[in-house]
């Protein structure tokens, strides 16, 4: 199924199968688009502790067995980028299975691995009919494209074309047979091959500026995909206050504050560095110390 992106996805999947006071699973912290999709949608947000291993899914269980929908990113957890195991993938499936729910894969940014191979996705070890999957071109081509598809279980096909035919009729035409094109022509490819070496690029640049001159004050994790890391800043340094302080400086962060429901333990700052030549995070650390110095407290 072709739509405008992953959050118009999900906006038809709540309109078609969650009512209001349903609960969901979100993982905490998560991505705040989806979350407020699904707030909109009237669901009973459960947040569901992330840890190396992707979503607790035992946690989620304990908190709410009767859940109605669980929103995932096991490829790349978004924002903290563990990959969700094997094992957890398994009983996540089980859960929704035995408890007539569904997993929404939102797969935002798998194709730019740098370490190891990633999992295949949820989706494809799906027996039963749960999982529904969403990818983008958004990453991968450009934020403009405006073009994600979902893999549907065969129940909700024709539910889903009528109602993306009401809400949007059609994606527009143009850019898919230019993109159908350029996928079939092999140029599709050899594009992801050089995007994911000038990123891989960028992203060594910018762990090796931080390393060496903020290594003492902040934790970098899930820096091994995608197009962002997260650096976990000194205890007790507000987030917000920092990415306020850094955006004065002219450099651009979002809290990691504002990816949770929940008030974080250890704040942090969501890096992207796909957009950002070497050179540029190179001039932007000096900045960055400087706002993590201002926002410490008193």
């Amino acid at each position: 199924m072709i739509a405008g992106g992953t959050q118009q996805l999900l906006d038809v999947t709540t309109r078609l199968l969650l009512d209001e006071g349903d609960a969901a699973w979100m993982e905490e912290p998560g991505h705040f688009g989806a979350r407020e999709i699904l707030r909109a949608a009237g669901a009973r947000l459960v947040p569901v502790p992330v840890d190396g291993e992707g979503i607790d899914v035992d946690a989620g269980i304990a908190a709410a067995p009767d859940a109605r929908l669980a929103f995932v990113t096991p490829a790349r957890q978004s924002p903290l980028g563990a990959t969700l195991s094997l094992q957890r993938r398994v009983k996540l499936l089980e859960w929704a299975r035995r408890n007539s729910a569904w997993v929404f894969e939102d797969d935002y940014d798998s194709e730019f691995r740098y370490d190891g191979r990633p999992l295949p996705a949820l989706q494809g070890i799906d027996r039963t009919g749960v999982v529904i999957y969403s990818g983008t071109f958004a990453k991968t081509m450009f934020p403009g494209i405006r073009l994600a598809y979902a893999v549907l279980p065969d129940c909700l096909v024709a539910p889903f074309a009528s109602a993306l035919s009401l809400l949007s009729r059609y994606v527009p035409l143009l850019p898919q047979l230019a993109l159908a094109d350029f996928i079939s022509g092999g140029h599709f490819a050899r594009h992801l091959r050089r995007m994911r070496m000038l990123y891989a690029e960028r992203r060594e640049s910018l762990l090796g500026a931080l390393e060496s001159r903020l290594g003492d004050g902040i934790e970098i994790v899930g820096s091994s995909a995608g197009l962002d890391v997260v650096a976990r800043l000194p205890p007790g340094v507000s987030d917000r206050a920092v990415a306020r302080i850094a955006l004065g400086l002219e450099v651009e962060t979002i809290p990691l504050s504002r990816y949770a429901i929940r008030p974080e333990r250890r704040g942090g700052l969501v890096l992207g560095f796909a957009a950002v030549p070497a050179a540029r995070s190179l001039r932007a650390i000096p900045a960055l110390r400087s706002a993590i110095e201002q926002g410490r407290p008193d």
